[in-house]
């Protein structure tokens, strides 16, 4: 249909961005979020978010839907991105570390031949 037309209640729809939408009589709706409120029995509060376990968003059968705070992903990307500078700073700590070593052996070694 075209894009402005009037559609049936219950239509579905696919963004670019591949969230799936569907018509209810307030307007489109997230279908992950009727999904996830369905399983719940009660609407999204403003301080939920709904969230796929697979990360896939045209998987939408109502296991793969979950409900959590808002933050909750968000706190643990930034720890993962945290842990993975500390493990970047290790690798680049190390390296020094292992320059400093060489460094350190050809300096006395050349010092030794000079004696």
């Amino acid at each position: 249909m075209a894009r402005g037309s009037n559609v049936p209640v219950g239509t579905t729809r696919t963004a670019t961005n591949g969230y799936h939408y569907t018509k209810t009589e307030t307007g489109w709706r997230l279908t992950h979020h009727i999904i996830a409120e369905q399983t719940l029995g009660r609407p999204i509060r403003p301080d939920e978010r709904v969230v796929f376990k697979d990360g896939k968003r045209a998987n939408l059968l109502p296991g793969n839907v979950e409900v959590k705070a808002k933050g909750y992903t968000s706190i643990h990307v930034r720890k993962d991105k945290i842990q993975a500078r500390i493990e970047d700073l290790v690798r680049e700590l190390n390296a020094i570390e292992q320059e400093l070593e060489t460094h350190v052996t050809w300096s006395l070694k050349k010092t030794n031949k000079g004696s």
